[in-house]
């Protein structure tokens, strides 16, 4: 029995002095977490990128707006809409049909826009029901909203980046400004 234990301590003593395979063992402990903060980078990046993009987008399709361009050229909703669908899918493969949504309200003061904003996220839902199209006269109070809904694309972390259910995240681009006197 002493001789087995004897044999048994050595042959541990053997393997706690190997260094064969140590590399593969330590990359075992840190692949886990590098992975994943390559992929929580690479979400985080697409996010702001998409949030860039529709705020671009909300800018100069708001600028039809302020200058009157939209009200005098007959634009509504639809239109404007698929404008700033254009404006996206120039950077992003993007679904507008689906996921973009658009509220364009006037407003008597700057303080009335700011008390009658309303905010479409209620219990982990995208309430659209409360979006109108008023794009306003000249001089008139007018607050452009866009909406997108971006699907997270990483299913490890839809629970971290979602800010309603499903997987999704509402991305919101919002203007307020005086359209000019056109």
């Amino acid at each position: 029995m002493a001789g087995r234990l004897t044999s048994l301590l050595r042959k541990y003593r053997r393997f706690g002095k190997a260094r064969s395979g140590s590399a593969a063992v330590e990359f075992g402990f840190v692949v886990l977490p590098f992975f994943l903060l390559i992929f929580g980078l690479a979400e985080i990046a697409m996010i702001g990128f998409a949030q860039t993009t529709l705020d671009g987008a909300a800018n100069d399709m708001a600028r039809l707006i302020r200058t009157g361009q939209a009200q005098t050229g007959g634009m509504g909703a639809g239109a404007i809409k698929d404008d700033l669908c254009d404006r996206m899918d120039n950077l992003l493969a993007v679904d507008c049909d689906n996921n973009l949504y658009v509220d364009v309200r006037r407003f008597a003061s700057f303080i009335d826009a700011n008390n009658a904003a309303n905010n479409p996220l209620e219990g982990g839902e995208f309430d659209e029901s409360g979006f109108g199209f008023q794009p306003g006269a000249p001089s008139e109070i007018v607050v452009v909203r866009a909406y997108y809904r971006w699907q997270v694309m990483t299913p490890m972390f839809q629970s971290v980046f979602q800010n309603i259910s499903g997987g999704e995240r509402v991305l919101v681009s919002t203007m307020m400004f005086r359209n000019e006197p056109f």
